[in-house]
């Protein structure tokens, strides 16, 4: 990126944060004491409606007006092809789920009571993918610098979730358990998916899973 594009990249994540973190530390707390945490009405306010605009929209609009700049161009972006290799990802995934919640669990678990919860990731992955792999990761990286691009991606999508950590009184112990650990590898994964099978929508797919997996079997 030139100096101009780096001025640009910048502000944007800098506006974007800010306005989550007050999205998130004051507005939401403020709507939820009338409208219950995790209600079905609260996951559509937040998550469906506030969400997708102050991620998917803006984030939308500059992979279409900085298409030419982009490592991954629109079309190509957002053309998703079926491939085996793809599918064979997905059933790693879910194993790895499954193997998890089977340890901690001592057997096959399913937590039915956190299916509300699921409605969430019906665009979460469209969001969040959108933002730091169909924006963020495609403007910075290049065939010479995959490496710095994906690790950058990753600490600035471990940023993004400081703010929930706050509000929920767990950012300590996100640290202190290691559990920022976690963000950075998905980050890393989701990075790789989109780069190797050159799209979005596989980045979102397994994102997508990925929360709904963690969610009920957890």
């Amino acid at each position: 990126m030139n100096q101009k594009q780096k001025k640009i990249y910048w502000l944007y994540f800098g506006i974007f944060y800010v306005v989550w973190a007050v999205i998130t530390l004051i507005v939401r707390p403020a709507v939820n004491a009338v409208i219950p945490e995790n209600s079905v009405k609260s996951i559509i306010i937040f998550d469906w409606l506030i969400k997708n605009l102050c991620w998917t929209v803006p984030a939308l609009k500059l992979i279409i007006q900085f298409e030419n700049r982009l490592y991954l161009k629109k079309q190509e972006l957002f053309h998703f092809s079926v491939e085996r290799e793809f599918f064979l990802v997905v059933f790693g995934e879910i194993l790895f789920c499954v193997f998890n919640s089977v340890i901690a669990h001592k057997g096959f678990y399913v937590n039915w009571g956190n299916w509300v919860s699921c409605l969430a990731f019906v665009f979460v992955g469209i969001t969040e993918e959108f933002v730091f792999r169909g924006f963020l990761l495609n403007a910075t990286i290049t065939d010479k610098n995959q490496n710095f691009a994906i690790g950058l991606n990753a600490i600035l999508f471990l940023s993004i979730h400081f703010p929930i950590w706050i509000l929920q009184g767990n950012f300590v112990q996100n640290f202190s358990h290691f559990g920022f650990v976690t963000i950075i590898l998905l980050s890393i994964f989701f990075s790789w998916s989109m780069l190797k099978f050159r799209n979005i929508w596989s980045s979102v797919i397994l994102h997508m899973l990925w929360d709904i997996l963690v969610t009920m079997l957890n």
